[in-house]
């Protein structure tokens, strides 16, 4: 890599880190839907950190983890990469599966990032969820850690219930593909059909 471009990366992961709570406290690994798919959390996190800034903390986790994931698409430069949107293609095909106008619209708001997705821990002691996790189909949008839950249990809890709301999210978000019984088909074929699949669909609700 050219020293420049390597002194500019390094200068936007400083941006990245500066003034963030609790970095190195949540260690995460994201998938390609920018989830996380394991947490390490810091032994010491209540010695470190008191229990009401944990879900920042988790937020700065996950924001050095996008980073990590992205930094190679953004030092290759190609920014189009960086869009977590499916192709036209996928879209066309994914809304023609759809059995409904409720489901079209959904997968619509989705696509809009107009729709967040939420994962919820067990119900603690405490009457809330031990952990919620709220996404949009790009990314997390907010972790929130019921810090009293929070106080009374080991680390690793905390990690294993961020990781299943993850999950959770994951299974709420529409699938998207190219294959199936649209897939011989051309692309203006598909705009057609979804012109004509909407119109069927609000003329019969």
């Amino acid at each position: 890599m050219h020293k420049d471009a390597s002194w500019k990366t390094k200068k936007v992961n400083e941006r990245v880190t500066t003034g963030l709570i609790g970095v190195g406290l949540f260690e995460m690994n994201l998938d390609d839907g920018r989830l996380p798919v394991n947490i390490d959390v810091n032994r010491n996190l209540h010695n470190r950190l008191d229990p009401q800034d944990f879900s920042v903390a988790a937020m700065t986790g996950y924001y050095v983890a996008l980073w990590r994931h992205d930094a190679p698409i953004i030092k290759s430069g190609n920014w189009a990469a960086l869009s977590t949107s499916p192709s036209r293609r996928a879209e066309l095909i994914r809304l023609l599966d759809t059995q409904s106008l409720a489901e079209f619209e959904a997968v619509e708001r989705a696509l809009h990032l107009r729709d967040e997705f939420v994962g919820r821990g067990p119900i603690t002691d405490f009457g809330t969820p031990s952990v919620t996790v709220t996404a949009s189909i790009a990314r997390i949008s907010d972790i929130n850690i019921n810090p009293r839950w929070a106080a009374t249990v080991d680390p690793s809890y905390l990690a294993y219930d961020i990781v299943d709301c993850a999950n959770q999210v994951r299974q709420q978000r529409p699938p998207f593909h190219e294959d199936g019984s649209w897939a011989a088909r051309s692309d203006e074929e598909l705009e057609y059909e979804l012109a004509e699949y909407k119109d069927y669909l609000m003329r019969k609700s």
